[in-house]
């Protein structure tokens, strides 16, 4: 589920990182004495292989509610626990204005077992522009979340529900995420491999020398596949990375 650019825009930041790997970021990071920073926790998982997207991040604070949810009184009320809830617990809303292609990072306050992300929710967010969210704590509907290819990634798989165990206290802060430090702006990526953050400060360099890894990894694959008797596939095209990033 990831933005789309049919080229590279030095003006939108998540175009530099489309066709990237995140080993091609992490490297990148490494060449210019940034080791290890940004490198989250590899518990931080996606919840579905051939997960990759790539954005800005936009991020949520979370704290245990040390408070519990209240008996309720019929089955229609159980159906709606959350909007009874957050009637009386609204939690930090992110803003409504926020450009497409972004990610959301959350900081799930190291709280107990709760769902926070789910099968439901989660589209919800694809559809206001999220391209990916990032949590240190739970998703639940996990066949769900794979089902649906809802890009989603977890350090843990959930069961339980929001009320009475979680509350947003906070958005578009300074947040820790799986170790890791995240302002809103950095540019996040996660595949197969994992997830890194890359500080906004240094995202356009590193943008540059990613490209340069992932081409000199492509080309040296390419000669491999070549002498394998392999037949050619995507991620060994160099002259659609070569295409896509023309005007950078």
């Amino acid at each position: 589920m990831t933005q789309t650019y049919e080229k590279a825009d030095p003006n939108i930041l998540g175009s530099l990182y489309q066709p990237l790997r995140v080993v091609d970021v992490v490297d990148a990071l490494d060449g210019i004495g940034y080791f290890n920073v940004g490198l989250m926790d590899k518990e931080v998982r996606p919840i579905w292989l051939g997960m990759r997207f790539w954005g800005e991040a936009v991020t949520i604070r979370c704290v245990p509610s040390n408070k519990p949810m209240w008996k309720l009184d019929s089955t229609q009320d159980i159906v709606e626990a959350h909007r009874i809830w957050f009637e009386k617990n609204p939690p930090a809303g992110l803003p409504k204005d926020l450009n497409p292609g972004h990610v959301i990072v959350m900081d799930a306050g190291g709280g107990p077992e709760v769902g926070y992300w789910g099968s439901e929710n989660a589209m919800g967010a694809v559809l206001d522009g999220a391209v990916g969210i990032v949590t240190d704590g739970y998703c639940r509907d996990t066949a769900e979340v794979a089902n649906q290819r809802t890009p989603i990634v977890a350090r843990h798989r959930g069961r339980t529900i929001i009320p009475g165990r979680i509350e947003a206290i906070e958005t578009q802060t300074t947040i820790a995420c799986g170790g890791v430090q995240v302002n809103p702006g950095d540019i996040v990526g996660a595949d197969d491999d994992g997830v890194v953050v890359v500080p906004a400060v240094v995202a356009q360099e590193v943008a540059v020398h990613a490209r340069a890894i992932l081409l000199a990894d492509m080309r040296a694959r390419a000669a491999k596949y070549e002498r394998l008797g392999l037949a050619s596939d995507s991620t060994v095209d160099v002259s659609a990375i070569e295409a896509y990033f023309a005007d950078v």
